[in-house]
């Protein structure tokens, strides 16, 4: 691989697509260059959908949204 991505997230339906790929028979590997992104994210995804049968996020892990504080009356 050239070069890796500079993306620190995929999507829940990018990691979907990983899992297909990993049981159409592709290795690790090969879907890491076919993705652009490292073996070792592709091997998370893989493990998580392993022990969770899910291949998106955990539960609590969403990403943080921005809030807007909220003034208090007293």
């Amino acid at each position: 691989m050239s070069r890796m991505s500079l993306r620190s997230h995929l999507t829940d339906s990018e990691a979907w697509t990983v899992v297909g790929r990993l049981e159409g028979g592709q290795t690790q590997a090969e879907v890491a260059q076919a993705i652009e992104v490292s073996q070792s994210g592709i091997s998370r995804i893989w493990n998580r959908f392993l022990e969770t049968g899910s291949a998106g996020r955990r539960p609590g892990q969403s990403r943080r949204r921005a809030t807007i504080p909220m003034k208090i009356a007293i």
